[in-house]
C-alpha cells in the first residue's frame, strides 16, 4: 500500500468511498436512519470535492485502487478518515495512520486528534489514543455518537539521526 496526495479529479471518488463506507461498514453501530443523516453531508457533489480539496487528503493506493482516503489538518486534526468496504481488513487503516503520524512528527505536531465514529474507536483506542470526550454530532437532525479521540505523539530521538 502507498499514500499519495489526493488529485483534483479523484475528489468524486473518495465521495463515493465516503458514502459506502459509512453504509456498509458502520451498520453495526449506527441505524439507517443515522447512517443516511451521516452521509447527508456528501449529498451535494461540488461542495463535497470543494470541501474535500479544502483539507488536502491523502489516498492509500492497493491493488491499483484508492483503498482510504484521510486528512491531517494543521491544528492536528484528523478530519475524515475512511476505508473502502472491499478493503476492509486489509490494514489500510493502520497503514494510513502510520502515515498521518509520520506528517505530524515532520511537522514536529506533539499530538493529533479525531473526532471519531463508535465504529472506528476500537481501533483508534488500538493505536493508542484516548478518549478525552464522549459527544453528540446532529446531522439533518438526527443524533449521531461519537467521540473526540488524542493522541500524544513521542517525538523520534535526535539520537537517531545524529552519524557515530
Amino acid at each position: 500500500m502507498e499514500c499519495r496526495p489526493c488529485r483534483g479529479d479523484e475528489m468524486g471518488l473518495l465521495r463515493e468511498l465516503f458514502v459506502a463506507a459509512v453504509m456498509e461498514l458502520t451498520g453495526g453501530e449506527y441505524s439507517l436512519e443515522q447512517r443516511r443523516a451521516w452521509v447527508s453531508s456528501a449529498a451535494d457533489k461540488v461542495e463535497f470535492c470543494a470541501r474535500m480539496e479544502a483539507r488536502q487528503p491523502f489516498v492509500a493506493i492497493l491493488q491499483e485502487r484508492i483503498a482510504g482516503y484521510a486528512d491531517l489538518q494543521p491544528d492536528g486534526l484528523i478530519d475524515h478518515f475512511y476505508v473502502a468496504p472491499w478493503a476492509k481488513g486489509q490494514r489500510v487503516a493502520s497503514g494510513m495512520l502510520q502515515h498521518i503520524e509520520e506528517l505530524a512528527q515532520s511537522k514536529e505536531m506533539t499530538t493529533i486528534h479525531s473526532f471519531v465514529s463508535l465504529t472506528a474507536e476500537p481501533f483508534f483506542l488500538q493505536k493508542k489514543f484516548v478518549v478525552v470526550e464522549q459527544r453528540i454530532a446532529t446531522r439533518a437532525g438526527v443524533t449521531l455518537p461519537h467521540a473526540l479521540l488524542q493522541k500524544v505523539l513521542t517525538l523520534k530521538s535526535t539520537r537517531e539521526s545524529l552519524p557515530r
